[in-house]
């Protein structure tokens, strides 16, 4: 089952990663966040001030990792990014051991998370990013299961500057 979604807009690369930044407070140990929007949505960025926000201290590092598939970032919880881009299957995730990693005691999230759908928990995040303009972005950050589910009025409120006012993504 699946709350109602958290929508969220910025102006700018910068205002995306002060989302992100914001956002880093209301993460736990093994909080899985699935990334889902088209090239160049901003969904690095996000990672980027996502660490930023979680304390990682060299923030050059946090690229996307298309051909490792995964990088670990060191901060106030251990940030596991995964790009999924490149992965034909869930199966081809699995291989990668992400089971052992969502449940390692870090934060993960996965760009491209609707390419691996069926690998990732049933409890999640998700966030939706949309191109609304040169450098505008549109945001739906959706709570699947329980535990997410009863979390996400926690990330209206740390998002409060971002959150669109009409409701809309």
């Amino acid at each position: 089952m699946q709350s109602e979604a958290l929508a969220l807009e910025t102006r700018s690369p910068e205002q995306t990663m002060e989302l992100a930044a914001a956002s880093a407070e209301g993460w736990r140990l093994n909080d899985v966040l699935g990334l889902v929007g088209t090239l160049g949505a901003g969904k690095t960025c996000f990672v980027r001030g996502l660490a930023r926000g979680l304390a990682v201290e060299d923030l050059h590092r946090v690229t996307s990792p298309t051909f490792v598939l995964l990088r670990a970032y060191e901060g106030r919880l251990t940030l596991y990014h995964f790009d999924a881009y490149r992965l034909g299957s869930g199966d081809e995730m699995a291989a990668l051991g992400c089971d052992e990693t969502f449940e390692s005691g870090g934060m993960s999230v996965v760009e491209w998370a609707d390419h691996v759908r069926e690998c990732l928990p049933p409890e999640r995040f998700s966030l939706h990013i949309r191109v609304a303009g040169a450098t505008r972005r549109r945001f739906r950050l959706e709570a699947a299961g329980a535990g997410p589910q009863s979390r996400l009025e926690k990330f209206r409120e740390l998002l409060a500057p971002w959150v669109c006012r009409t409701g809309r993504d």
